[in-house]
């Protein structure tokens, strides 16, 4: 079992040149930038999912054009987070970091560097229906090997068709309303190579019988894992959706599959098969695949209570049970978006448990067939410490 305390981490060295405004397309993960609409919505000076990464930008303008700040300080984090949008969506973006330590704990949301030093660099271009993000990356004392110092992590082409982004590349994603990890889809690994199809504005449905649900998005992803050795060329695909029935609260369900590979069954009737959930039979020779699935939650007090605070939780199902997810790994944190003088405050408490039930060990985000688990490269693509740790770290800034 492995216990985790929260510890001071690396300096690290950013610089960044930005030339032109922005039009449209995705937004990948960035924690400044995450941590400043965190503290608009919950404050519920605007109202925006923040659980499933990228973003559309489409989306985080007319949150940003409906937003109605009321004091000083929620009008300078407006102008903040205006400030970022530009420097991630800059026709020219250089970027730059050089580590001083190894971090010895687990890296939260877009914290998670390959290597101890890199440069990037990073040109975009887009339009009303086009996104184009070219990155080339430089990196020295790897931290993850991928077998050479040269990648394209990050980069990606996107089209819109009818308000649906599909996107092709190596993108980062994160799926859930936690800050430490994700037990089902994060970005601690490298990115994978592969397709990506999600909704731009998220508007409620118009129909009356569907109105309820409220704003909602859905992630789709089909792509290829890199470097894994047990069963090259193995592919992951997932789905997640999300909606809010009420101002105060969003819910999520989320599902990967780590399906065919190298000698493994590749045609459609097997993936149905998985799809359906007719897997699990123990026989290595018909068995689709390895899956994981569960749900979310977050609660806004700010509506109801008047309070800057929220509560979320995760639980994901490595196995299946009668069609829901069973041998349970738990996420829950409550966070604060708080004004001290003009200053924004942000704080969270968290709690991660990767083994079974809160108790097996050996058993998440393994698998008979696919023995290197739900890994790639050696980091999970689940919770950043990976199976059988629990973890609770504190964390604020101003």
């Amino acid at each position: 079992m492995k216990y985790f305390a929260r510890s001071a981490l690396s300096l690290g060295l950013f610089t960044v040149f930005s030339t032109s405004s922005f039009a449209s397309g995705l937004v990948l993960a960035d924690n400044e930038f995450r941590n400043d609409l965190a503290w608009l919505s919950d404050r519920g000076t605007l109202s925006l999912s923040l659980s499933t990464w990228p973003l559309s930008e489409e989306e985080i303008k007319r949150a940003l054009a409906n937003a109605h700040p009321t004091t000083s300080a929620e009008r300078v984090v407006l102008g903040r987070v205006n400030q970022r949008l530009s420097a991630l969506k800059a026709d020219v973006r250089v970027t730059g970091y050089s580590s001083t330590d190894k971090p010895g704990t687990p890296q939260g949301f877009a914290q998670s560097y390959p290597a101890d030093q890199s440069l990037s660099l990073a040109l975009n271009n887009s339009g009303e229906w086009w996104d184009l993000h070219l990155q080339g990356n430089v990196e020295g004392d790897k931290r993850i090997s991928n077998g050479s110092s040269v990648n394209a992590n990050g980069a990606y082409g996107a089209v819109k068709l009818w308000n649906q982004w599909l996107a092709f590349g190596q993108i980062p994603q994160w799926w859930g309303p936690g800050y430490e990890g994700s037990l089902i889809r994060s970005d601690a690994a490298r990115p994978m190579t592969g397709f990506l199809l999600q909704r731009a504005e998220q508007r409620a449905p118009e129909t009356s019988w569907l109105s309820w649900i409220g704003p909602w998005q859905y992630q789709l992803s089909a792509s290829q894992m890199n470097q894994y050795a047990a069963v090259p060329h193995t592919k992951i695909f997932g789905g997640r959706l999300t909606f809010s029935p009420l101002t105060s609260l969003e819910l999520g369900a989320s599902r990967v599959m780590q399906w065919g590979g190298e000698g493994r069954p590749s045609s459609f009737s097997s993936f149905w098969d998985g799809l359906t959930g007719n897997d699990n039979t123990g026989d290595s020779a018909d068995d689709p695949g390895n899956q994981l699935a569960g749900f979310d939650f977050k609660l806004k007090l700010a509506p109801t209570l008047g309070w800057p605070v929220s509560i979320y939780g995760q639980m994901i199902g490595e196995d299946e049970a009668g069609y829901l997810p069973s041998a349970h790994l738990y996420l829950g944190g409550v966070e604060g978006h708080h004004q001290w003088n003009s200053n924004a405050v942000n704080w969270y408490l968290e709690a991660h448990d990767t083994r079974s039930n809160m108790g097996r060990t050996n058993y998440i985000y393994n698998h008979f067939i696919y023995k290197d688990g739900y890994y790639q490269q050696g980091y999970p693509l689940g919770d950043a410490m990976g199976g059988d740790g629990v973890y609770m770290p504190v964390r604020w800034s101003w």
